[in-house]
């Protein structure tokens, strides 16, 4: 979040200035098309950041827990590639065989998405029951708690411009990343 001209902005915001003409008029299809179009490929770039970090993180401390958040972030990545096709299919205009457009894809995403919020839970626990059966010794350190820190930081930012923005346009997809990035955090 920073500062301009005396009021405050996210990054996604701040971006939309630049990139999506007109961005104020949220009714607009296009400008919603973009703002959609903006916060898959924010929840990419940030997803696959934090699958990094979270990896290394892993792999240094022999954390299964933490091993299995970095590949649920690499799967949020991939729920922001299904949002971005699902905003880019959503923001297709009316034809033959759809005179109402083809605004109904942004449903069938944010059930996609919540689909893999629901299998992601299903292994945390599969994972977690093995781990509790088959206990293991990890290793801490100032890095690997300065990492997840950051991350539950990144996770909660996600959660604000998803829903922001998810309900400024009115779009569920959006809305169900917001609330999968919420359980991340709760997670990390």
């Amino acid at each position: 979040i920073t500062k301009c001209k005396g009021k405050y902005y996210n990054m996604v915001t701040l971006l939309a200035k630049y990139f999506i003409p007109n961005h104020n008029n949220m009714k607009a299809p296009d400008v919603r098309h973009g703002y959609g179009m903006l916060c898959g490929i924010m929840g990419i770039l940030l997803n696959i950041l934090l699958f990094g970090f979270k990896l290394f993180a892993g792999l240094f401390s022999g954390s299964i827990s933490i091993m299995a958040d970095a590949f649920n972030n690499l799967s949020d990545a991939g729920s922001s590639v299904v949002t971005l096709i699902g905003f880019k299919l959503a923001g297709q205009k009316p034809d033959l065989k759809h005179p109402y457009g083809h605004g109904r894809v942004e449903y069938l995403i944010a059930f996609i998405v919540s689909a893999s919020i629901l299998a992601m839970g299903f292994g945390l626990l599969r994972d977690s029951v093995d781990k509790l059966l088959h206990p293991s010794g990890i290793q801490s350190s100032t890095l690997i708690l300065l990492i997840l820190f950051v991350s539950i930081l990144v996770k909660c930012y996600m959660v604000f411009y998803n829903f922001k923005i998810g309900n400024k346009i009115n779009s569920e997809a959006l809305k169900a990343t917001g609330k999968d990035s919420l359980s991340d955090s709760v997670a990390t």
